[in-house]
């Protein structure tokens, strides 16, 4: 039996965690039989459908199999099943901290899936139209969901800070659609405009009806995310292998920063390269902690290196500490068309600016503008 009594904390902390199963249920399992190719092929419909009945039983979402979610599953198997391998892989840095959070805001646990959808669980993930992160937050909602996004911080891309964000923007799509949830997903992706619009053409609210009515993307949103509970609950069955593994989530802390921090100063400390650094922040635009602007911010690093983080947090600082830029928050700069209809007042108040301002910004002598016409807005600056 090993003497714990010389054991540095951090590794006691760690041993706890293994022993605990401080990590996601659905993350841990590691084996597999026929390929997930040939389950594909050969699917056993009535065992599908028998386990998505009982997942069903077990959750808020409505789970209820359906030929769409059916084809969906075979997709993934046939083709998806390196992606599928390596999201299990992912699962457990990411899924822990998004199930705490969908618990604490008393939504259903699948939720979890939805950043394998939107970004196959990439912090740094980014859409030909702009939405960013691993919920995949366009600008504009972003900054409703209190998000800061300037010219060294995007919290789209912070884990933590965009999945409390995601939940409280999931809890209100669902009041929208009094508790549908297949219709609040819908609007997830698609926004909720064409969501009712679809529901108009469709007569109806069930979401079966209306999906022949949605766009493309958004009409397969919701049958893959019920695939996704089926597959990650039954990997075994599928054939599916976890592949590029994660480090877990217990295996990280945090250490807030109050002064300008750069990563190469972390990196001299901790013994880690400045890209592991980037990608545990993914956070932070220029390989720097702004902490001396907004109160602090935090830092994630690994457990076993955080104590030293601690105990020489000063000293790295004083590292070459004349390379260490001065940070002030410059909001980005958002572009808005515009549209029939619009006029400068009623663009500044759907952007919480003045219509002084736009001028400003657009070198406008007056209020004219035309459909088409690019207006380049700033945030308030923090």
């Amino acid at each position: 039996m090993q003497d714990v009594s010389d054991a540095a904390p951090d590794s006691l902390w760690l041993l706890w965690c293994t022993e605990s199963h401080c990590v996601s249920t659905d993350s841990t399992l590691w084996f597999a039989g026929t390929s997930s190719q040939e389950r594909g092929k050969n699917l056993d419909t009535l065992s599908i459908l028998r386990d998505l009945a009982d997942l069903d039983r077990r959750s808020e979402l409505n789970l209820e199999p359906n030929g769409a979610v059916l084809d969906r599953i075979s997709f993934m198997l046939l083709r998806r099943p390196i992606f599928l391998g390596r999201m299990m892989g992912f699962a457990p840095r990411f899924f822990p901290l998004f199930e705490e959070a969908l618990d604490r805001h008393e939504l259903p646990l699948e939720l979890k899936y939805l950043p394998v959808l939107e970004s196959g669980l990439n912090p740094l993930a980014r859409s030909r139209a702009g939405a960013t992160g691993l919920w995949q937050f366009m600008y504009q909602t972003a900054r409703h969901q209190e998000l800061e996004i300037n010219s060294w911080v995007d919290e789209r891309k912070d884990p933590v800070a965009s999945t409390e964000a995601a939940c409280r923007f999931l809890k209100r799509l669902n009041e929208m659609y009094d508790g549908d949830w297949h219709l609040a997903l819908a609007a997830y992706n698609a926004g909720p405009g064409n969501v009712n619009k679809a529901i108009r053409r469709a007569g109806s609210r069930d979401f079966w009806k209306v999906r022949r009515f949605l766009p493309r993307e958004t009409a397969q949103y919701v049958p893959s995310l019920i695939a996704l509970v089926y597959l990650f609950s039954h990997p075994v069955e599928c054939g599916l292998v976890p592949s590029d593994p994660m480090m877990p989530a217990y295996a990280f802390d945090t250490v807030m920063v109050h002064r300008n921090l750069r990563f190469d100063q972390v990196a001299r400390v901790t013994g880690h390269r400045v890209e592991e650094i980037a990608q545990w922040n993914p956070q932070y635009r220029k390989d720097l902690v702004p902490g001396a602007v907004g109160g602090g911010w935090p830092l994630l690093l690994p457990l076993n290196v955080v104590g030293t983080m601690i105990d020489s947090l000063a000293e790295a600082m004083t590292w070459e500490a004349h390379r260490t830029p001065e940070v002030s928050f410059e909001p980005e700069v958002t572009v808005y068309r515009v549209r029939n209809g619009d006029v400068l007042g009623t663009i500044a108040r759907k952007h919480g600016v003045s219509v002084r301002e736009l001028r400003e910004w657009n070198s406008l002598r007056g209020d004219m503008i035309r459909v088409g016409q690019k207006l380049y807005i700033h945030a308030d600056p923090r």
